[in-house]
Formats: structure tokens, C-alpha cells, sequence
């Protein structure tokens, strides 16, 4: 089977498949996460159960009337298409588009044996009956085909973040269940506006003077600003270009003619 690139082409060429994943072993990880979800103060966290080849909820529990105002029988009736139609739509754009195929090749580079091991995170944003925007933190996992490695059912837990989510970045990472946690494998941050992820003034200036070589501590004496201010607007270049260290940095911003 070819591999969708998109999460509605997923959905689309699963609906097709026989089911193939052990029930007790569903059940089984879904007791994992309810674990870590109490050990979260101060939260209620939503656990869910989605069947990707009938596009429905299995389970939605009660915690989906204190985060979006609504019954759970909503979703269990409406499936995914419900869930789209509170969706914030950039943040689904975001998630169709580069989410769900970073993690579906990611999943593609892993032995399908182990694919249940791994913890996908990232936060979005859904319309609370009431018409404000709530941001999520979801985690999950995935449980794949024996036969074709693709994603069969999602599980997992979704967290109201509101006091904790100001801005409109979305972050994504993959990790994987260890004997001693959880090992951090990738991260991306994404900018469902094009605006919030354009460089600053001063960023430009600060990126200029790290391609020619300079220290934060020079910079900072250059700019006449904080060390510490220097650093942070690397970090929020890093972000903003999804690279990794500084040299990564510098040489899309070449290529991009930002510099």
C-alpha cells in the first residue's frame, strides 16, 4: 500500500483495511496512559480511543464537557468530521499537512513490532461551545498493522493548557517509553501564520553578527543589549527555522538570502 501523505489520505485509504490489532492489547495501553495522566496535578485529563478505518471514537470520556462544553456522545456519533468541525482550521492544516506525515515517517523508519512505544505529542487549538479557542496538549500513540505499518487506531490523552498556552506555535514532539522515562527522539515547532514566524529587526541583526563569527557576549556589547536577551533570540530563530544548532541556522538562512 502506498503511504499517505496527508492525515485525510490516511483516513481515506485505511477505511479499506481489515482490523488487525489486539484488543487486550488496546486496553492495555490505555491503561498506561491513564497512569500518567494521574500523576498531571491540576489537570483532568480526556482519554480517547479513535478506529481510523471507520473514522469513529471507541471512547471519549467525560473530561471532553470541562475542556470544549460538550457531551461525549458528540464524538462518539460524529467521529472524526465532529472533531474537524471544531478544529481550529490553520492548526488542522498544520497537522494534516506536516504532523501526521512526519509521524507517519517516522513510524515508516521504526520495526512495526515497537511502533506502540512511542509517545507522539503536540497541541492545537478547538472551539469551545461558547466560541473561544482552547489550546490542547495531546499524547498518544499508535497502533499499526502487522501487515502494512500504517496507523490503525490513535489512543491516548488530551490536557487543557489554557494557563499555560499564550502563543500560537505549535509543538510536536516523538518520544519513546523507557525503563528510566521517556527518551526525547524529535521535536518541530510549526506557525499556522506566516507572520509569527518571520525574523525580527533585531533578530536579523543578531543572526548577522553570529555568521560573522561573533560571541553572545559580543553581540550583546554590539547591540548593547543582555547576554542573556541575545541568547533568546537565538533560541527563537532556532525555532522559527525548525533547525537545530546555529550552523544549521546560518546556512538556511544563506540559502534563503536572509543574510
Amino acid at each position: 500500500m502506498k503511504v499517505a501523505q496527508t492525515f485525510e489520505k490516511h483516513l481515506q485509504q485505511v477505511c479499506f483495511l481489515p482490523e488487525e490489532i489486539d484488543q487486550q492489547g488496546v486496553s492495555q495501553l490505555l491503561d498506561k496512559f491513564e497512569q500518567l495522566g494521574n500523576t498531571m496535578l491540576n489537570t483532568a485529563p480526556l482519554y480517547f480511543l479513535i478506529d481510523y478505518t471507520k473514522s469513529q471514537y471507541l471512547l471519549m470520556t467525560n473530561s471532553t464537557l470541562e475542556i470544549t462544553n460538550r457531551d461525549p456522545r458528540e464524538f462518539l456519533e460524529g467521529g472524526i468530521p465532529m472533531l474537524k468541525s471544531i478544529y481550529q482550521p490553520d492548526d488542522f492544516r498544520i497537522y494534516n499537512e506536516k504532523i501526521f506525515p512526519v509521524n507517519l515517517r517516522f513510524l515508516q523508519s521504526q520495526p512495526q513490532a515497537i511502533h506502540h512505544e512511542f509517545i507522539f505529542s503536540y497541541n492545537f487549538r478547538i472551539k469551545h461551545k461558547n466560541g473561544n479557542m482552547v489550546p490542547i496538549l495531546q499524547r498518544g500513540c499508535y497502533l499499526t498493522s502487522p501487515v502494512t505499518g500504517q496507523p490503525i487506531y490513535s489512543l491516548g490523552m488530551v490536557t487543557d493548557i489554557s494557563p499555560l498556552k499564550k502563543d500560537r506555535i505549535i509543538y510536536q514532539t516523538i518520544e519513546r517509553r523507557t525503563e528510566n522515562g521517556r527518551q526525547l527522539l524529535e521535536e518541530n515547532y510549526y506557525y499556522p501564520y506566516e507572520e509569527d514566524s518571520q525574523l525580527s529587526s533585531q533578530e536579523l541583526r543578531v543572526l548577522g553578527y553570529m555568521a560573522e563569527g561573533l560571541s553572545s557576549k559580543q553581540i550583546a556589547w554590539k547591540l548593547n543589549i543582555a547576554e542573556n536577551t541575545v541568547n533568546n533570540h537565538r533560541k527563537n530563530m532556532l525555532k522559527k527555522t525548525n533547525t537545530k544548532n546555529v550552523a544549521e541556522l546560518i546556512a538556511v538562512a544563506c540559502r534563503a538570502r536572509i543574510i
